[in-house]
């Protein structure tokens, strides 16, 4: 409102005063005010570039993490086919095209299977080439595979570059494993070949932008896969040169900078699978981190113009929307944690747990993985965890749970069985993080997700048993047996005691299975492990080897005669009649025994030359006249 004029001189004079020290006093309030805050929002806006770089750094941290974690899933997956396929190749190559048949059945990898001779001659494949099968005997001997497996000896994987298969002329990353004849020499290869594109389907689950990227690469720069928005996966076979990830020593990390491929600045994680000679990279670019916060840099600036217009009317009421803002600030914040941890997770129901009460409240998918009947369940009570969690997974989940609530770790994620309402059991995967603590840093809210991993959980199970046991009687298989007498090998070298192997096959098996035809010869078989194993110690391992031929590990013997007592019993259980239906069977058995480290050939490995050893004796049990023991071989193992 303007100040009345006045024809006195000395109001006019007073009223001028007055005037100038208002307009002075606002002024120097505005001045004060307004450097407030446009000052705050120059801090707001440097804050927004730091929680951009700070997010985009967890972001890709978090997503490399998972990416890993699939990566290494699907990697063990083939490598449990490689090892159980060869083991299929090696005792029955006419029907293994059945068997690679039934076991893609029970696969969602996309592979081909590849197995070669030593010379690398192909023997059989279930790739095609131009629509047609691939020539048998073609020739594979000069890739890289061939040279690692002749020059390095043992059961090694190896992971090839990706390069375009000469079968299906396709984009592939070859897994290899050797397959060794008896006396460890190469006697072939059998290869998985799996599209590069199929470790980048990772790719379509995440949201960091139009420049983000994913890769997979070995350890020496090598990029296996890759992919972007921006330029696809046209990089796949370059060689990254400089790379942190390859030449850092640690398993994981994060850096900044451009990229030698597409010139696109970004944030990178990566976390490497060294066992599988594997580095997995997921990148952010600056610019896409940045530009999440442009709107709420956009409102910042008319947020301070709005301020300073209602500051130069209303003075104090800016004191109001300030207090508003921090309120949004602080919202927003939040919001931006349960955004970045759903986007984490791997699973599909959401939970939201109020700590100080231990209430959780169940998306509907939730409750479904939970088999819950109440959205709002009890979950960090000690009575509520004993009564839902497997007791063997308890003690786990209880430690991860409190190291994350003492800020221990950065999040917490398990996996367990929880019990479901009609008493059985399912696999979880749990995850959260606290996403708000109080002013002492006492954890206040805490969200996560819970994931279905029941499937999962009994195919890794089923493979297992699948690579290790014989499917016909259900005995351990030669792979097993290798590794139990190694861990007997290395027991009995710290101890000082001796190890006893027994190897036998059936005298007259072959007439049984020539007369009675097949099935009655498998049934024998059956019948066959289940007498032997009756007749041994819990600790001791009967495995069939191949065919009619069995072994029985003793891993604790003092002298030759503990054996000859085992082959001696086993002799006498298989000279009974076996029955069979209307029909009685009778064979009798050829055993051979050996003992570490008092047989071997004296160099290699001792468990395979404990197992030549009996191999040799039973043969000598054949040759003078069978259904006899013999333990003739002598010399050391070292």
């Amino acid at each position: 409102m303007p100040y009345p004029t006045s024809s006195n001189p000395v109001v006019a004079m007073f009223g001028g005063y007055f005037r100038r020290r208002v307009l002075r006093q606002l002024a120097l309030y505005l001045a004060l005010m307004l450097a407030l805050v446009w000052g705050g929002v120059a801090v707001e806006q440097a804050r927004f570039a730091t929680l951009a770089e700070s997010g985009g750094k967890a972001n890709v941290q978090n997503l490399s993490r998972a990416f890993s974690e699939e990566v290494k899933a699907t990697v063990g997956l083939v490598d449990l086919s490689l090892v159980q396929l060869r083991a299929t190749w090696q005792r029955d190559p006419a029907n293994f095209a059945r068997s690679v048949a039934e076991h893609a059945r029970h696969l969602r990898v996309p592979m081909h299977i590849t197995v070669t001779d030593a010379a690398g001659r192909l023997l059989y494949t279930d790739a095609v080439a131009g629509g047609s099968a691939a020539p048998q005997g073609l020739a594979l001997g000069d890739l890289r595979q061939f040279a690692i497996h002749r020059e390095h000896g043992g059961d090694r994987l190896y992971v090839s570059r990706a390069e375009r298969s000469r079968i299906s002329h396709q984009w592939t990353v070859q897994f290899t494993r050797p397959i060794r004849a008896a006396d460890g020499r190469l006697a072939g290869v059998i290869a998985v070949a799996v599209p590069p594109d199929y470790f980048l389907r990772f790719y379509d689950s995440i949201d960091l932008g139009p420049d983000a990227t994913v890769s997979l690469l070995r350890l020496d720069a090598t990029v296996i896969a890759r992919s972007s928005r921006a330029d696809g996966n046209r990089h796949m076979g370059a060689t990254l040169p400089d790379a942190p990830q390859t030449r850092d020593a640690s398993t994981s990390g994060a850096f900044r900078r451009v990229s030698h491929l597409d010139g696109i600045e970004r944030f990178y994680a990566w976390h490497k699978l060294p066992e599988y000679g594997l580095v997995v990279t997921v990148g952010q670019a600056v610019a896409d981190a940045e530009a999440r916060f442009a709107q709420q840099r956009e409102v910042m600036r008319s947020a301070g113009a709005v301020v300073s217009l209602v500051l130069a009317l209303l003075g104090w009421a800016a004191i109001g929307a300030a207090d508003r803002r921090r309120r949004a600030l602080k919202a927003l914040a939040a919001a931006e944690a349960r955004w970045k941890l759903a986007l984490n997770a791997a699973g599909d129901g959401v939970w939201d747990s109020d700590v100080t009460t231990g209430l959780v409240t169940l998306s509907p998918n939730a409750q479904r993985i939970l088999d819950s009947e109440h959205p709002v369940v009890s979950w960090f009570g000690n009575d509520s965890l004993a009564g839902l969690v497997h007791p063997d997974e308890l003690p786990a989940v209880r430690a991860a749970l409190r190291a994350h609530v003492d800020g221990l770790t950065a999040d917490y994620a398990i996996e367990h069985r929880l019990r479901t309402r009609d008493g059985g059991w399912r696999w979880i995967e749990a995850r959260g993080t606290v996403t708000e603590r109080g002013e002492r840093g006492e954890p206040l809210r805490m969200i996560g997700t819970f994931s279905n991993i029941d499937a999962r959980k009994r195919e890794e199970q089923r493979m297992r048993r699948m690579a290790h046991e014989d499917a016909l009687t259900g005995l351990p298989n030669r792979v097993l047996l290798h590794d139990r007498m190694r861990q007997a090998i290395l027991v009995a070298q710290r101890e000082g005691h001796k190890v006893g192997l027994v190897y036998f096959d059936l005298d007259n098996f072959k007439p049984v299975n020539d007369t009675h035809g097949h099935a009655v010869g498998d049934r024998l078989l059956r019948m066959v492990a289940q007498r032997v194993r009756a007749a041994l110690r819990e600790s001791d391992t009967l495995a069939r080897i191949g065919g009619d031929e069995f072994a029985v590990l003793l891993p604790r013997c003092h002298q030759p005669q503990d054996a000859e007592r085992v082959a001696a019993t086993i002799l006498a259980h298989l000279e009974h009649p076996f029955d069979d239906a209307e029909r009685t069977l009778r064979i009798s058995g050829s055993l051979g025994y050996a003992l570490y480290p008092d047989s071997g050939p004296g160099d290699g490995d001792p468990a395979e030359s404990l197992l030549h050893c009996a191999d040799l004796a039973m043969y000598d049990a054949k040759a003078h006249g069978r259904n006899r023991i013999s333990g003739s071989y002598r010399t050391r193992i070292t």
